[in-house]
């Protein structure tokens, strides 16, 4: 899917409310909104236990994760998994699988993170050609890291599903332009982040596999921190990226803060936030990190961002900055919901 010159779409990050119960109702009722999509994070619950559930909940939207770990499951398992939710939502689910990170992968399930651009190479190949695995027909592959040697029993939903690659550096989006359909980008991406940087190096790196570089799609994540009170709103987002860096700083935006220059906020942040300097360091976030970086200000602030990146992706995947001043519970997110409206006028 390649870039469109209209709006991107909208979807909501799921995953990180009190019950299962509450993000089903939330799926439903984003639903009702007008929102395009609904994606499950990997972090307190599992992203395809997540996702079958919003499937059985809803009837339109696209159903993702995002984003899948693999260094938690075996490529074959995560491509069945993926098959099932694809037939489960009659053709609405896409795939998004990533590295994780140190606090998953080696605190959580203390898994070394060896080589991570072969082993999501041989990872990706897998999973795409067993997701479309006609039945009878052979799957085979044999790389350095996994291989696979297996006949699907019976026909795919679809002849294939989306499968995207969550990438920051450098290499990894160069790695997604290469072998996925597409290159998915956490919060915080900015539209030079994904005009200068994302966008060139995966074209690129299609180009070079021998693809057509049109065929890459991108996703993107954002913080959206909306409120009446842009003030009040910025102060939520200073202290939601400061707070990417306890106990440790988060490898992705860490870089991504890195590759767009602000290398010095980025030293404080690692300095300040694991001995509990809240407040010092959301001082030093700068203004243009708030105004770039995230989809910030009151609901006609941030539908007028959303606009910004228009022909840069086809969604945000909107990742809602709570606030002091929301209403409790799912009433919370009438103010996004109001920002999903204005933006699609």
């Amino acid at each position: 899917m390649s870039a469109s010159p209209e709006k991107p779409g909208l979807g909501l990050l799921l995953g990180f409310e009190d019950s299962m119960a509450d993000f089903v109702e939330l799926a439903r009722e984003g639903e009702a909104a007008g929102m395009d999509s609904m994606y499950t994070v990997e972090a307190g619950r599992s992203a395809f236990v997540s996702a079958a559930a919003v499937i059985a909940a809803t009837e339109r939207v696209t159903v993702g994760t995002y984003i899948a770990n693999a260094y938690a499951r075996e490529p074959w398992l995560t491509a069945i998994a993926a098959r099932d939710l694809d037939e489960m939502s009659g053709g609405r689910f896409t795939l998004g699988l990533g590295t994780g990170n140190r606090h998953f992968n080696e605190w959580y399930m203390g898994i070394d993170e060896f080589r991570p651009l072969g082993k999501l190479r041989d990872y990706i190949e897998i999973v795409r050609s067993a997701v479309a695995g006609r039945a009878g027909e052979p799957v085979r592959y044999e790389g350095d890291h996994h291989r696979i040697r297996w006949r699907a029993t019976w026909e795919p939903t679809r002849p294939s599903i989306p499968v995207y690659l969550s990438a920051s550096g450098p290499k990894m989006v160069h790695l997604a332009g290469e072998v996925a359909d597409g290159v998915g980008v956490g919060v915080m991406s900015s539209v030079e982040f994904m005009r200068d940087i994302v966008g060139p190096t995966a074209r690129q790196a299609a180009t070079e596999a021998g693809r057509d570089p049109d065929d890459v799609g991108f996703l993107m994540g954002s913080f959206l921190s909306v409120n009446p009170d842009e003030e009040l709103a910025r102060n939520a987002t200073r202290a939601t990226i400061c707070g990417l860096f306890h106990p440790v700083p988060h490898p992705y935006y860490d870089s991504q803060l890195r590759q767009l220059g602000f290398d010095e906020f980025a030293d404080a942040a690692t300095r300040l936030m694991p001995q509990g300097q809240l407040r010092e360091a959301m001082d030093l976030v700068p203004d243009e990190v708030v105004d770039s970086m995230s989809i910030t200000g009151t609901p006609a602030q941030c539908a007028a961002r959303i606009a910004d990146y228009s022909g840069l992706t086809s969604e945000i995947i909107l990742f809602r900055v709570p606030q002091r001043t929301d209403a409790p519970g799912l009433a919370g997110y009438e103010s996004m919901f109001e920002v999903v409206s204005l933006a699609s006028a």
